[in-house]
C-alpha cells in the first residue's frame, strides 16, 4: 500500500530515472566466458577477452552507418596509435547483422581504421556478453574478466542532436590511463549516446 502511495507522488522524470538505474544495474560487471571465440574479418578465430600480457581489452562497438559513431573515427585512430603501445588490446566490433565483410573493410579504409583488428558480431555474441546497447560504446575488460569501464568515449555528444565544440570529459582515456598507472577507475560507468544496436533478424 505504501509503495503505491509513493509512486503517486513521483514525477515522470523520477520514475524514468528509477527505470534507468534498474536497467544499468542489470548490466554485467564480469565477463562470464573469457574464452569466448569469434572470427575476425580474415576468418581467424579470436578470443577478445584472452590477453597475453596486455593490461586490458578495449572493445569499441560501432556501426558503419551511424553518424555519431563515424564522427569518432579520428579518435578511434588516435586511441589505437596511443594505447596499443601502452599494452592495451583494442578491437572494433561491428554490430550490424546485415553488413558484409567487404563493406566493413571499405568503411575501415575510408575512415583510416585499417590498423585495427575488426570483428563482425553478426550474431551479437559480444553484444550480449557485454551488454552493449548503442554505437559508439566502449567496454574495457581486465585480464580477470572484470569490466573496468563501460559507456561513452567522451562527452562530445551530451545528448542526441547536441554536439560540443570543446570536449571536457575524456572518460575512456581517463579509464585507460588509470589502468595503465595501476589505479582504480574513478568513473567506471557512463551513458553512451549514439545509435541503438540493430536488432537481429
Amino acid at each position: 500500500m505504501r509503495i503505491f502511495s509513493l509512486f503517486r507522488f513521483l514525477t515522470p522524470l523520477a520514475i524514468s530515472c528509477l527505470y534507468l538505474q534498474a536497467e544499468e544495474s542489470a548490466l554485467p560487471d564480469m565477463v562470464e566466458n573469457v574464452s569466448l571465440s569469434v572470427r575476425d574479418l580474415n576468418g581467424e578465430d579470436r578470443m577478445p577477452f584472452r590477453m597475453s600480457g596486455e593490461k586490458a581489452a578495449v572493445l569499441l562497438f560501432v556501426t558503419q552507418d551511424c553518424p555519431i559513431s563515424n564522427a569518432y573515427a579520428p579518435e578511434y585512430a588516435r586511441l589505437k596509435n596511443e594505447y596499443d603501445p601502452k599494452g592495451f588490446k583494442l578491437t572494433l566490433v561491428y554490430v550490424d547483422p546485415d553488413v558484409s565483410d567487404e563493406r566493413i573493410r571499405e568503411h575501415m579504409s575510408d575512415f583510416s581504421l585499417s590498423a585495427y583488428q575488426a570483428i563482425a558480431d553478426r550474431e551479437h555474441r559480444l553484444v550480449e556478453e557485454l551488454g552493449a546497447t548503442v554505437t559508439p560504446e566502449a567496454v574495457v575488460v581486465l585480464p580477470d574478466g572484470t569490466i573496468a569501464y563501460r559507456g561513452r568515449i567522451d562527452n562530445m555528444y551530451p545528448a542526441l542532436g547536441q554536439r560540443r565544440r570543446v570536449i571536457t570529459e575524456k572518460d575512456l582515456r581517463n579509464a585507460l590511463d588509470s589502468i595503465g598507472d595501476g589505479r582504480a577507475v574513478y568513473v567506471s560507468r557512463t551513458r553512451a549516446v549514439g545509435c541503438y544496436v540493430p536488432n537481429l533478424p
